[in-house]
């Protein structure tokens, strides 16, 4: 007679004498087994170091046998190669006559699985983009090895997408089948999965639900992160009876919120499983920073496979980098391998005001980027502080190593990077900016008023940092420097429009336009023209070693390309750590100045360049505070531009577009309170 183990409840471990294998469930844990593993759930074609293995196929098929990177048992004996078949399965047993397994799943054991196998056995790949595709995470002998099933489908309706993915862990050999993501459009009553391990053909162990288990990803489309993640492990051996362990803290290392100023606490969370099979009524969580330890004591009964997120406040007390070691002590815990995790935090000599950087991926091309235009300049209009830059993708104004950054942190178009903290659909770009203003800012960043001599741009940066950093955190400045009002007269410049008709909504105006807006039609804001560097900054723009409230500088030079109007140009200075991959901070100046100052002296007043194209640069130097008016009138004595500024003190310059004025000649005034001054000057297209 068979054997059919199945797990009989989600808090409670199951072990056969047949299987040597417990397991545990980790339903909508919002992470990856072991945490190694934190790409984007999206076609390879997307994601950057996944290799195909085996294509769409029409009908099932296996792959071509495969040599596992590291060394791994299955079920107590060596296994060294594997093949796996679209409709879901993978087999160590790679010599097997049996053919691939129909997509039409079915309880196991079965006879239609090989021996020595792992089943997600229920998929199909037969759409354009599936693939099965292998990709290893971690340094040996922690490594992880991943065979995912990169947008498959299923055979009940091959119109919903998903991902599921087998996990084999070097030393511990535990193997985990991760639920990763799925779209299902009709519901999840369509979805039927039968998820497990077969060892032969009388022995399995199947995870609770199958042969019709469900997803647990399909609240919407599916996010393309681990955030809404389950899985299922399989270890080897017997469930210890007493066996708590930390799953992961936060916050990591570098991040934001691992940095406080004296005084302040770390907002600290500690995600712990209990693992034995017996409840856990009481437990202690401690934090050491390498002086002292704070323990905090819970009472609040885990059941067994249960999960707890704990918070905890850790008092900063002293500025300097503190080697953060966290772990669980549980009465009579059997295994302390997984009971510690660390971390690093940082004190700090002062709070930096911080600006949050939104990077939105965008193309001329996708028909839903009007919505990521409309929503950069909403932001901008309510928070004119933030930093906004469009990273254009495929079209005329792409910047190669910008799009080759941006590509593997996004899940598609349009989207957009906060601080490359999270992804964020341009629609929530406002309370992304309110979530995120608070952050802790690592450094104030002061720009200076950039020097423009023809096409060459000199961009002089400050950073007083608020902490000490060492060379591994790797923190660079980059400069992004963006233009407004692009535009371009070929094809590729027309925007696709999915708005069109209102069909889609009120999108700015875009619901007025036609599906294809021309580009007689279309002006681009914010627009990448450069990063310096690499998508991670510049290479030695600051020392590796920091101190911190010590102010460093470092300078850009930039020279325009061709076709560059710079008086649309904005200097937008990023922090980078290249350790965690976030910013940091941001700051930005216009690449003019935009006011005038002071009481005008003659032998400061300068007007150029003469004749004018399309903006005019207008520098002088004013000795008392005054309002000031500025005008230019064409020869007949008509106006053609005014503007009126108060209570101006200082020296800076104003620049004048001039872009739509008729070519001739015309007089300049500038009054102050103590005179005025009026230059001839000329504009010639």
């Amino acid at each position: 007679m068979k054997k059919i183990l199945l797990f009989l409840g989600l808090s409670i471990g199951f072990y056969s004498l047949q299987a040597q294998y417990w397991q545990l469930p980790n339903i909508s844990i919002g992470q990856n087994p072991g945490g190694l593993n934190t790409d984007v759930e999206e076609p390879i074609t997307v994601v950057t170091g996944w290799t195909s293995i085996q294509a769409t196929s029409s009908t099932p098929v296996w792959s071509a046998t495969q040599t596992l990177p590291f060394a791994f048992q299955f079920n107590g004996a060596a296994v060294t190669q594997y093949k796996v078949s679209t409709s879901g399965v993978l087999t160590f047993d790679v010599a097997t006559a049996l053919a691939a397994p129909s997509a039409t799943n079915a309880a196991l054991p079965n006879a239609a699985i090989p021996d020595k196998s792992i089943c997600a056995w229920g998929v199909t790949c037969t759409g354009t983009n599936d693939n099965i595709a292998t990709k290893t995470f971690g340094t040996a002998p922690n490594r992880q090895f991943w065979i995912q099933f990169s947008s498959a489908s299923y055979p009940t309706n091959a119109t919903i997408f998903t991902y599921w993915a087998f996990v084999l862990d070097e030393t511990t050999n535990k193997i985990h089948i991760v639920d990763q993501r799925t779209g299902a459009s009709s519901g999840s009553a369509v979805l039927s999965i039968t998820a497990g391990i077969q060892i032969s053909s009388s022995s399995a162990i199947s995870v609770f639900g199958s042969p019709s288990l469900t997803s647990t990803t399909t609240t919407t489309s599916g996010d393309d992160t681990y955030i809404d993640n389950t899985y299922y492990t399989f270890t080897p051996g017997v469930q210890p009876v007493n066996d708590a362990a930390v799953m992961n803290m936060t916050p990591k290392m570098l991040t934001n919120g691992s940095f406080a100023t004296v005084g302040n606490n770390v907002a600290v969370t500690a995600k712990v499983q209990n693992i034995g099979s017996a409840t856990m009524s009481s437990y202690t969580i401690k934090i050491n920073d390498g002086a002292t330890t704070q323990s905090f004591p819970q009472t609040t009964p885990l059941a067994s496979g249960g999960i707890s997120t704990i918070p905890i406040n850790y008092a900063m007390t002293s500025t300097g980098i503190k080697p953060i070691k966290l772990w669980i002590e549980l009465t009579g815990d059997s295994n302390h391998l997984n009971d510690t995790t660390t971390s690093e935090f940082g004190g700090a000599s002062f709070t930096p005001l911080h600006t949050p950087v939104f990077e939105e991926a965008t193309g001329t091309w996708c028909q839903w980027c009007p919505r990521g235009a409309v929503f950069m300049d909403s932001l901008l209009k309510t928070h004119p502080d933030a930093v906004a830059i469009a990273v254009h993708n495929n079209d005329p104004m792409t910047v190669a190593v910008y799009d080759a950054g941006m590509g593997p942190l996004i899940g598609g178009y349009p989207s957009g990077l906060v601080d490359r903290k999270e992804e964020k659909d341009p629609s929530t770009f406002l309370t992304a900016y309110t979530d995120h203003k608070a952050d802790f800012g690592v450094g104030d960043i002061t720009i200076y008023q950039p020097t423009i001599v023809g096409s060459a741009m000199t961009v002089k940066v400050d950073v007083k940092m608020a902490i000490a950093t060492k060379p591994s955190y790797n923190y660079q400045l980059a400069l992004v420097v963006t233009e407004d009002q692009m535009h371009g007269t070929a094809t590729t410049w027309n925007q696709a429009n999915a708005y069109a008709g209102g069909a889609n909504g009120v999108m700015g105006g875009f619901e007025l336009l036609p599906s294809t807006v021309p580009a007689a039609q279309m002006y681009y804001n914010h627009v990448a023209r450069m990063i310096s560097g690499s998508f991670i900054g510049q290479t030695a723009s600051l020392p590796g070693t920091m101190t911190a409230g010590t102010t460093y500088t470092y300078t850009f030079n930039w020279t325009a390309p061709a076709g560059t109007v710079l008086y649309k140009c904005k200097a937008n200075a990023l922090l980078i750590c290249g350790l965690s991959g976030q910013v940091h901070n941001g700051k930005w100046m216009g690449a003019y100045p935009t006011s005038v100052n002071n009481i005008l002296k003659e032998e400061d007043f300068n007007v150029f360049p003469n004749p004018s194209n399309d903006y005019l640069n207008l520098d002088f130097t004013l000795q008392a505070a005054s309002d000031v008016m500025v005008s230019m009138t064409d020869l007949t004595g008509k106006t053609v531009y005014t503007n009126s500024l108060k209570n101006l003190n200082g020296s800076q310059g104003l620049v004048i577009n001039t872009s739509s004025m008729t070519d001739g000649m015309y007089m300049l005034s500038v009054k102050t309170s103590g005179g005025n001054i009026t230059r001839k000057v000329s504009v010639a297209h």
